[in-house]
């Protein structure tokens, strides 16, 4: 599966930036789609735990070549705590991500875990000190209405899966703001190194304590759902790689699409017209969010450079 990867990304090396952070992203998120859909038949043997576990050691035995000729010293690095700080979420999201969707259908799920841009703006304020104005704090509303038109509270049952979706989104948000911090000094390959030498061992503690043999089918079931990861993380990088994050996030949504197929045609899942709604609502709201850290980012640049030409002409 990695090496046809490679022979894709070759292949579309002519295309215009923008259109190949797109084919990637798109890709990854069918990828990350088919990834979901092998918890479920997992889950009917192992604990989430466990499947959290046996994901991440399969990924690492697949990204350890890259590791090895990379020579990263990790040791080294000045932030290692937050290193595994950042690991240690990344182990708590795929928890509660893993057990969230054995219990709601997988458009539900995913639709929810898009609040997480929300959640980076509010923790992008309350952490980072970035200004907020009323324009981004209207959207991150209209997000969180969203939310509610999926959930429905009051209207049908508020169960563990939604909390555990939530909660994957506000670790994630919080994983992202360290990735933030962690930038600012360090390689992204320093940063992606980390977070699979750390995770790994981290979550075999809670794995151990829920162990039970996987029969073979199950195996193979963790091998397909961790080459699917592998290749969908391999694929979204080189879509970030390949253009502007502003430019191709938008093509992310279309990860709905594929969870949204994958659910009807593997469990018969049909979402309904308020989770439809609800994800319209959400995805308005964190594209506007998106387009607004994009439009500042490029108006910051512009005062740099116009304050480097002054400096110059000085």
């Amino acid at each position: 599966m990695l090496p046809a990867v490679a022979r894709w990304s070759a292949r579309g090396s002519a295309l215009p930036d923008v259109t190949r952070g797109a084919l990637y992203l798109m890709s990854a998120g069918f990828f990350f789609a088919l990834m979901t859909s092998a918890i479920r038949p997992a889950s009917a043997e192992l604990h989430p735990f466990q499947i959290v576990f046996i994901r991440n050691l399969f990924c690492l035995a697949l990204i350890s070549p890259w590791l090895f000729r990379a020579r990263v010293n990790l040791l080294e690095s000045p932030q290692l705590k937050l290193h595994l700080l950042r690991a240690t979420l990344f182990g708590a999201s795929m928890i509660c991500w893993f057990t969230a969707i054995t219990m709601l259908p997988l458009v539900d799920a995913v639709s929810l875990n898009f609040t997480a841009p929300i959640f980076v703006t509010i923790m992008a304020s309350l952490i980072l000190h970035e200004t907020v104005r009323l324009r981004r704090w209207t959207a991150v509303a209209v997000g969180f209405g969203g939310m509610l038109v999926i959930v429905r509270p009051g209207f049908q049952e508020f169960n563990l899966g939604h909390l555990m979706v939530m909660g994957d989104a506000i670790i994630w948000a919080t994983a992202v703001i360290l990735v933030r911090i962690l930038s600012r000094r360090e390689r992204p390959i320093v940063i992606v190194s980390h977070m699979f030498v750390w995770v790994t061992p981290l979550s075999l503690i809670p794995a151990l304590f829920v162990w039970v043999w996987p029969s073979g089918e199950i195996l193979l079931w963790m091998v397909a759902m961790s080459v699917f990861s592998t290749c969908g993380h391999v694929l979204a990088t080189r879509a970030y790689a390949a253009a502007e994050a502003s430019a191709v996030m938008p093509f992310d949504y279309v990860r709905l699409i594929f969870f949204a197929t994958a659910g009807y045609l593997f469990f018969s899942e049909a979402p309904d017209e308020w989770t439809l709604a609800g994800a319209a609502i959400i995805v308005s709201s964190s594209l506007y969010i998106m387009r607004r850290e994009a439009a500042l980012a490029r108006a910051r640049a512009a005062a740099d450079r116009a304050e480097d030409g002054e400096e110059d002409d000085n």
